[in-house]
This record gives C-alpha cells, structure tokens and sequence, in this order.
C-alpha cells in the first residue's frame, strides 16, 4: 500500500465516544482516482496507521464516514462484499460494527464526488469476534477489553482500499534493428568482396 507521508496524531476528545481518541491524518494523493477496490484488511490498516496498538484479534467500527461514499466489508477475503449500515453505527448510542483482523474494508465513492479523506473511528479487541464476525453489535464506552480506546483516523481512498497492482508493460524493441536481422542473415552467403572470382 502507498502509505501518504507527514502523518500526525493527536489525543484529543469526540463525541463519539466517553474515552480520549486520537486523530492520524493521512494526506491524500493525487492518485486516488486509481486506486484499488480490493480492500485492506483491518489488520493492516491498523498496523500502517497505529503501529503502537497492541496486536489485536479484530476490531469494532464505532463511525464511518457516510459522506465519503457507500462502505463494505469482506469477511472471505475479497470474494463477496456486504453494504455495511452506517446509519445504524453513526447514530447515537454504541453500536458498532465487529470485524475480525482479516475482515477487509473498502469504500465506493459517490460519483463525481472528489474524496480528499474519510473518517474511521474504531476500537480494538483482543478476542476473535467468531460466529459475530460481520455483525453489528452494542459495545461499551468504558471499561472496554484490555483498556481498548476508540482511534480516529481520517485516511485517504488509497490507505482504505489498497493501491492496484503494478502493470510491467515490456519495453518496446528497435523495429528497425528487427527488420534488418533478416537481411544481414540472407546477405552473409555472398561473395565477401566485389573481386572474387570462383575457380573452375
């Protein structure tokens, strides 16, 4: 993923939740037209963004940016993709989305709409969510598992659903050079000078 320099983090208070949160801006590229729609994994974001948290099993999704475009999430790795309802997990009260580590999250612009940034707001946990996996489910503000505080992040289209793979297109060869091997390989049968004679 091309991870955007000059990445700053403050704590600072939200409302969207009791506890302290931490604000990471990621600047945007000019690229993020091209980029990807497969998807990062929680687990990366999370790593590329908040290398200081602790190793987590999943996380759970307090806000999304509904402005930003229509959210999904994968839960088997990139083959089939659900709408994720940010109208029940922005709304007040604490319900959140429950994603495991490999959950794969990605973001479709609204058309003719330019996204500089969209805004993520989550918490992690430590234990796998099993069978809830995908689901959406209340959460406390406090006391959360292993002293989990919900993070902010306001991350560019490209650090939300990857960059698409790289296109080797081969180098182009001299035509010229091409059309005159030919030639050389049909001309070597010939006399070598203009005075040689062939003897009887």
């Amino acid at each position: 993923m091309t991870a955007s320099a000059n990445a700053n983090a403050h704590a600072h208070s939200s409302p969207l939740s009791a506890s302290n949160t931490r604000r990471r801006t990621t600047v945007s590229h000019a690229a993020d037209s091209s980029t990807g729609l497969g998807g990062n994994t929680l687990a990366h974001i999370v790593e590329e963004n908040c290398p200081d948290l602790l190793a987590a099993a999943g996380v759970v999704i307090e806000h999304l940016d509904a402005q930003a475009g229509t959210w999904q999430f994968s839960t088997d790795e990139g083959e089939t993709w659900r709408a994720i309802r940010t109208d029940l997990i922005n709304r007040a009260g604490y319900l959140g989305l429950a994603l495991d580590r490999e959950a794969r999250l990605r973001v479709l612009p609204f058309g003719g709409h330019r996204v500089n940034g969209a805004r993520v707001a989550f918490h992690t946990v430590q234990r796998s969510h099993g069978q809830g996996n995908g689901s959406y489910r209340a959460y406390a503000p406090d006391e959360r598992d292993g002293g989990s505080r919900t993070v902010t992040l306001v991350l560019s289209l490209g650090a939300v659903n990857g960059t698409p793979p790289e296109v080797h297109v081969p180098r182009p060869r001299n035509k010229r050079a091409l059309a005159q091997r030919p030639s050389l390989a049909g001309g070597g049968a010939g006399p070598s000078h203009p005075g040689a004679m062939a003897m009887a």
